[in-house]
């Protein structure tokens, strides 16, 4: 009985994760998804961990990405149990769908113009033609994937729109209706097993964006509200994300998802910074799935 846990990068919070899961006493391999598919490794495995951030193209790690819906789609046939469940993977890929399928449950998210890829060598006119017709200022411009703030634009006007479409790689890139974080901090939620684990205010930055890797402060949150705590509850129950993380602005009376994450990262300081281990509560809550699965198979 063992778990794989799945890679593509060298993330510290990957070996936490696994070391974290090894002192329950659980055996954990990892794979890394850009050497390909140990096919019979994985057909030996009880439980399977995903720890592919949607980022990975901006790596250069898309042979991972790529390899993904092959062995989903394998897990699935061989009743393979896997961490976040199987369709979190492709909300994690997809900004787009995450947010279309939130806004169709009636949860508050920006509004989405549509998603453009701009072919590589063309010109500025054809560029601009790509572009969602109903777009409007503000707005913002980001990977769909998503990508750690990675080739991600507010644009307020024409100007800003053909500076952000001149340095735009040959990607998909989803347009979003802009909300401004008015009182300087982003919102970010770790959920875990259902429940809010940790609640922290994320700085602005100059740029108007938000990012640890930007230089972003951190800072507790205890009385964030119970509606935006209940709302982001609902929101990973809609998405079958059993742990992951959220980005919530808020403004004047009301507040938006503007991010989900099926694959929360975190580095070393962090843990000191919140005074919580993020891998140590997200292994506890894999080996709790990780028992009751081996519960029900000795049952059958």
């Amino acid at each position: 009985m063992n778990i794989v846990l799945l890679y593509e990068s060298e993330e510290w919070s990957t070996y936490a994760l696994q070391s974290r899961i090894q002192e329950q006493g659980i055996s954990c391999q990892l794979v890394c998804m850009e050497d390909g598919i140990p096919w019979e490794q994985f057909s030996n495995c009880d439980l399977v961990v995903s720890r592919l951030f949607a980022s990975a193209q901006f790596r250069g790690h898309e042979r991972s990405l790529r390899r993904m819906p092959e062995l989903i789609a394998y897990l699935r046939e061989k009743q393979i149990p896997m961490l976040n469940p199987y369709q979190a993977h492709f909300y994690e890929v997809s900004k787009e769908l995450s947010t279309r399928v939130l806004s169709e449950h009636g949860l508050p998210v920006p509004k989405v113009y549509g998603t453009f890829q701009k072919r590589a060598g063309i010109g500025m006119e054809d560029a601009l033609n790509v572009l969602p017709a109903e777009m409007q200022y503000p707005c913002i411009i980001k990977p769909n994937c998503g990508g750690r703030t990675t080739y991600t634009y507010i644009i307020h006007n024409g100007k800003e729109l053909e500076d952000a479409v001149l340095q735009i790689p040959d990607i998909e890139m989803i347009v979003e209706e802009y909300i401004e974080p008015v009182h300087g901090f982003l919102t970010r939620i770790e959920v875990i097993g259902g429940e809010c684990r940790l609640i922290v205010k994320r700085s602005v930055t100059e740029n108007g964006l938000s990012a640890y890797h930007l230089g972003s402060k951190y800072q507790d949150y205890p009385d964030c509200s119970r509606q935006i705590r209940e709302t982001s509850i609902e929101a990973m129950r809609i998405l079958d994300i059993r742990f992951g993380s959220l980005d919530v602005i808020e403004y004047g009376s009301h507040f938006a998802i503007i991010d989900v994450n099926a694959v929360s990262n975190a580095s070393e300081d962090n843990t000191e910074m919140f005074h919580f281990d993020l891998m140590k509560e997200t292994a506890q809550y894999i080996t709790q799935q990780y028992k009751k699965y081996e519960k029900e198979m000795k049952q059958l």
